[in-house]
């Protein structure tokens, strides 16, 4: 058994395949080789079910999960987050100067939907600018489509474009972003990533087999998925030059690219694309 440490809800959403399907076999001998006993698995199941993340068909080794069709969207925009990052980190997403604002007044006794659009936004990386007004460099209108109701956005939402923040610790754009987004938080978030590099780095010479292979896989991807939900993915223009972050994305598709050489079959790599 590893001595590697990873959630049980990593282990499970790790294990899909391309058609959104999981053996739970192939779930348990992951765990195994991640350190996880089968009931810790057994009750990540279990919530996942209940808040309508995926279904079980079947018991026991011989059954197997099914993702729904929302948490099948939200897989793919996952993994149009990933690709965003990778190609701002390559200079082919270059930043247009605007900033988009999102302001939405949502009365009392409506709080549910406001609650579910403020944690939207920042889920998909705005910050507060203001009561009821958040702002991002990015377009997040498509995103927020598959984040929250659409009767929400039309009754509710109000969007607006500038080229131009003004006022205290808004001198250039630069300055904004750190107004808005700190560095120092971020740069913390990607500690334990770098950690893990490093002990993917001494690993890689020791051979494996395909579940340990995983499990090892599966804890290099777990701190690069706290980092990157953390990351409000500011374009590089906002961010100053050798940015941290953007290197180590750069080892982990490195990193990622040779567990995928050596067992490119496993379903994990479906989830974390590394091109």
């Amino acid at each position: 058994m590893s001595d590697i440490r990873v959630s049980p809800r990593v282990v499970i959403e790790a294990c899909f395949d391309e058609n959104g399907v999981a053996e739970l076999a192939y779930v348990y001998d992951v765990a195994l080789a991640a350190g996880l006993a089968d009931q810790p698995v057994r009750l990540a199941i279990r919530r996942l079910e209940a808040t309508g993340h995926l279904r079980q068909e079947g018991r026991g080794r011989k059954g197997r999960l099914v993702l729904t069709d929302s948490t099948r969207a939200r897989e793919d925009a996952n993994v149009g987050y990933i690709a965003l990052a990778y190609a701002q980190d390559a200079g082919d997403a270059p930043w247009d100067g605007r900033w988009r604002l999102y302001t939405f007044s949502i009365p009392e006794r409506n709080r549910s939907e406001r609650d579910g659009l403020r944690n939207a936004l920042l889920r998909l990386g705005a910050a507060s600018l203001a009561p009821g007004v958040y702002i991002s460099p990015h377009d997040l209108a498509s995103s927020l489509a598959h984040e929250t109701a659409t009767t929400t956005l039309a009754r509710y939402l109000i969007t607006a474009e500038v080229v131009h923040l003004g006022g205290a610790g808004f001198g250039d754009p630069l300055a904004a972003a750190e107004t808005l987004w700190p560095a120092k938080p971020l740069l913390d978030a990607y500690a334990p990533l770098a950690e893990a590099l490093h002990a993917a780095e001494r690993q890689n010479a020791d051979p494996a087999d395909p579940a340990t292979e995983t499990a090892r896989a599966l804890a290099l991807a777990e701190a690069f998925t706290d980092a990157l939900e953390r990351d409000p993915l500011l374009p590089p223009e906002l961010r100053p030059p050798d940015w941290p972050p953007a290197r180590l994305r750069g080892e982990f598709r490195d990193s990622w690219a040779q567990h995928r050489k050596r067992n490119p079959g496993l379903s994990l790599f479906a989830a974390y694309p590394a091109d």
